[in-house]
């Protein structure tokens, strides 16, 4: 049976009779943040990095949001003890509000958990050799809202249409206002020259991905750190050793073709993903 279960504010609820309140600030102005989150064996073993996503949101969107972190303990071990690996989909609001922008003075969040079985390329998360476009749609600049995972994704909505139900792509890169690289529609993107990793700064725009920052934190301790790199040229991950993109329902995968390039595959990026994918004991 498939696995599809609906939580508001931690209680399991009847999804045909779930309305959201046409007041919530989340249906109104995107009010929030959400995370994507991969289940395994009744737990979320990324979750430190989620929470230190979510503890950003707090601070830049003045989210209250130390309840929900407090009760999320117990709500995981009474609630998904039983669920073998599956994807959950966390979206926080800041609740129901008055009308206009200004946000209530007492904020009372609601929050919502969708769990279902993990899509069929996330399954055992091994390598598939991704094909990526490049996405005309730029990502809109705003330096306060960098790195988070804000409930406002229509830059991502419009790239994403650009290749409609086409199935020679896996995912498209984003530029910036500048024709930067940045990111891809759902991941971040990496490129290997002479063993050095690199990736785009994300600090003017783009989601600070939870695998990127495990990359970051794991790479930190060995001779070849994660460099980050402002204004990067195309040109840089068509001449590259290695590209790669990552998230935390597809972990860490090679990217085989981009545009049309032929892009070169690394035994050190499978090594990596090793590592990462050394969490949910897959081999």
């Amino acid at each position: 049976m498939a696995l599809d279960l609906l939580f508001l504010n931690g209680e399991l609820v009847d999804q045909s009779d779930q309305v959201i309140d046409f007041q919530d600030r989340a249906f109104h102005y995107g009010d929030g943040v959400f995370e994507t989150l991969r289940i395994h064996r009744g737990d979320i073993p990324m979750w430190d990095f989620h929470r230190e996503r979510l503890l950003l949101a707090q601070e830049k969107l003045k989210l209250p949001i130390d309840k929900f972190l407090a009760q999320w303990p117990r709500f995981i071990a009474e609630n998904l003890k039983a669920i073998e690996s599956g994807c959950a989909k966390l979206i926080i609001s800041r609740g129901v509000g008055p009308r206009g922008y200004k946000p209530p003075d007492v904020p009372a969040l609601n929050w919502w958990l969708k769990i279902t079985d993990l899509p069929e390329d996330s399954l055992n998360l091994v390598q598939s050799n991704k094909k990526l476009t490049i996405c005309q749609h730029p990502l809109s600049r705003q330096p306060v809202l960098a790195g988070l995972k804000h409930l406002n994704r229509l830059d991502q909505i419009m790239a994403r249409s650009e290749w409609g139900s086409q199935n020679e792509f896996d995912e498209g890169i984003m530029l910036d206002i500048d024709g930067a690289v940045t990111e891809c529609t759902m991941s971040n993107i990496f490129w290997l020259r002479k063993k050095q990793v690199y990736t785009p700064d994300l600090s003017l725009e783009g989601v600070d991905g939870c695998v990127r920052r495990w990359l970051i934190h794991n790479l930190a301790s060995t001779p070849k750190t994660l460099q980050v790199v402002k204004s990067v040229k195309l040109e840089c991950l068509l001449s590259a050793d290695a590209v790669f993109i990552s998230n935390s329902l597809i972990g860490i995968q090679l990217v085989s073709n981009i545009a049309g390039h032929q892009i070169p595959l690394s035994d050190l990026v499978k090594t990596l993903s090793d590592e990462f994918n050394q969490q949910y004991f897959l081999d």
